[in-house]
């Protein structure tokens, strides 16, 4: 068998392989009526829009709020199968009390299908010796800490029914990007965790499920709210940092912020992606371990990890304008 030939067989393998496993994972389980699935960060976002989409599927949604009127807005616009409870994860005393709400508003005897860890938030932006150990605190406190908290509070109700834990993670919890150091730093984590407690729960029937999207246009990636946050960073740099970067390394941050159109043509506008990927990890009776979501993701962030690190610094330098020079460099003072 010549070369050509060999390659044209693994081809075909290939295909055949994807083909089947794509058909496998189709079939979705039964009895919506008896799954009860609790998320976490329904206010706004991914979370609102898989609420409203189980709900709407018949399924019991137990929505969980950081505000009252992100509560208010699901009940109007959804049935009363679903029900809303306050919770702030970067809180235990709340996440405990979101537990006890659940527990008491299941039927006797029954557990969760689903526990969806969607709750997060951006933190602060800026250089890494822009930020302060609290700007990592409050970030982990919410993305990741939370959901562990959360996760661990509501275990016993999900070995109940051999159901799913499915966390939010991000493609930069493979692929390191700047300025969002917390964020970035947090995503990793939750990967780690996710993939450590997926094997730990296996000998439960559980399993454990990452979505990792690419952009997605959300409150999250709202570019004013980061210029605004890179602002506070730089405000409050003691007079030597900002002396050795320069208020024009500043300005620049910001007006690439701004406009920011090598980002705009990678942000997608529908988060329908993710819900999906949400119901599948969820639904399906075959799910996957990973959901890359976006095309950005599949086509841009992951291939990019793949690269040596000298061709993968030099594309994200260029697009984050991590290639601006400081002042104290361009003057030699550094």
């Amino acid at each position: 068998m010549s070369c050509l030939e060999l390659f044209g067989w693994l081809i075909v393998v290939y295909i055949s392989y994807k083909l089947i496993d794509y058909l496998l994972r189709l079939p979705y389980v039964l009895g919506r009526l008896n799954r009860y699935i609790f998320i976490t960060g329904c206010d706004t976002g991914f979370g609102h829009e898989l609420a409203k989409d189980l709900d709407r599927n018949g399924y019991n949604v137990f929505a969980g709020c950081l505000t009252e009127i992100g509560e208010e807005i699901l009940r109007k616009q959804c049935t009363c199968r679903l029900k809303t409870v306050h919770i702030d994860v970067s809180n235990p005393e709340s996440v405990r009390h979101a537990y006890q709400f659940v527990k008491d508003n299941l039927p006797e005897g029954k557990g969760l299908w689903g526990l969806v860890n969607n709750a997060g938030i951006i933190g602060q932006l800026g250089q890494v010796v822009w930020l302060e150990v609290d700007d990592y605190k409050k970030c982990f406190d919410v993305n990741l800490h939370g959901l562990i908290d959360t996760t661990v509070t509501f275990l016993r109700l999900i070995k109940r029914e051999r159901g799913r834990i499915v966390n939010i993670a991000s493609i930069f919890g493979r692929t390191a990007a700047t300025p969002i150091a917390p964020y970035v730093l947090s995503k990793y984590a939750i990967e780690a965790f996710s993939d450590i407690l997926r094997r730990q729960l296996l000998v439960y029937g559980c399993s454990v499920h990452i979505i990792e999207p690419g952009f997605y246009k959300t409150n999250i990636t709202n570019f004013n709210a980061i210029a605004k946050s890179l602002e506070s960073a730089w405000k409050r740099l003691s007079p030597e940092l900002k002396e050795e970067y320069g208020q024009k390394y500043f300005d620049d941050c910001i007006d690439l912020t701004i406009s920011s159109n090598s980002l705009n043509k990678l942000m997608s506008e529908n988060i329908g992606d993710v819900v999906d990927a949400y119901k599948h990890a969820l639904l399906a009776m075959l799910p996957r371990a990973r959901y890359v979501v976006g095309w950005d993701a599949k086509y841009f962030w992951l291939p990019i990890q793949m690269l040596p690190e000298w061709m993968s610094d030099y594309i994200l330098a260029k697009i984050s304008g991590e290639s601006r020079i400081p002042r104290a460099v361009m003057e030699k003072k550094l």
